[in-house]
């Protein structure tokens, strides 16, 4: 059962307004961290984290060369941001890759609360606000999210191969000499249906104790069975994982594709309430 990473887009949408009497005035934002970088100009936003510990990750952001990577603060969090590339920052693997980059320093010592890829506030001003409008929100999700990352199971399978084992299981399955052989298709795929989707359920079943949280995607493609994501305290990794083993173990009929950890995108749903703001989580 192959454990795999790889550059991923933050697909968050997002849920609640706050007021806008939180925001702050000129006078009550702290200086820059970056007093070298320009105040005004679009920023690229990558997460945001509670702000305590070392925050400046230096230039690993998304931008060819790498951009800096820095908090903007208000009200006890920490926004990190880059300069941004511009106003809209396309998908390429260079791109997708400074993002990952970024959320997975991130969450080597923080709880995170990951933004979609492509996020992009007008100016340092704009990030404080955002920070500021929607802090009770932010707060309530990073409490939520405390200590947790999200683990991503995908199971595939060949239709034949199951088709074959449920046939050697149960020879009523096998075609009659007088059985049309559409007929046949159609009692194999019920067949195949409803013991692919027995599986699944038993498979996130007995995962399910081991998470805080489930979120199952729709599958993609033909071969796929399960997409599903795991919200997971970082102490239970390992048991986890285990668990996920042990269960792959027991079947030579399904591919397991087992991912992670990740910035916790499945399990994030907060809209900032800010006209120029995208997504924030999944």
């Amino acid at each position: 059962m192959p454990r795999t990473t790889r550059p991923r887009k933050g697909t968050a949408r997002s849920a609640s307004r706050a007021s806008a009497e939180r925001v702050p005035s000129k006078s009550r934002q702290p200086p820059s961290d970056t007093p070298h970088l320009p105040l005004e100009g679009p920023r690229y936003l990558y997460g945001i984290v509670r702000d305590a510990g070392d925050l400046d990750l230096g230039r690993m952001g998304v931008g060819v060369p790498a951009t800096e990577v820095y908090p903007v603060r208000a009200e006890g969090l920490a926004a990190l941001v880059s300069l941004a590339p511009g106003w809209v920052v396309d998908p390429t693997r260079a791109h997708l890759l400074g993002h990952q980059r970024v959320t997975e320093a991130l969450l080597r010592e923080h709880t995170l609360l990951p933004v979609a890829f492509g996020t992009v506030l007008a100016s340092e001003a704009r990030v404080q606000e955002l920070l500021c409008t929607a802090h009770r929100e932010l707060t309530q999700v990073l409490d939520a999210l405390e200590g947790k990352v999200e683990l991503g199971l995908k199971v595939l399978f060949h239709r034949e191969h199951l088709v074959q084992r449920l046939v050697l299981e149960d020879a009523r399955l096998a075609r009659a000499p007088d059985e049309p052989e559409a007929e046949h298709e159609r009692r194999l795929d019920a067949a195949v249906e409803d013991r692919a989707r027995r599986d699944m359920r038993a498979l996130v079943d007995g995962l399910s104790p081991r998470a805080a949280a489930t979120h199952e995607h729709p599958p993609v493609g033909e071969r796929m069975l399960l997409n599903a994501a795991f919200l997971v305290e970082r102490a239970g990794l390992e048991a986890f994982e285990e668990k996920v083993r042990s269960l792959a173990a027991r079947s030579d009929t399904y591919a397991f594709r087992y991912t992670g950890p990740w910035a916790p995108y499945s399990f994030v749903d907060v809209r900032l309430g800010l006209g120029d703001a995208d997504a924030v989580g999944t």
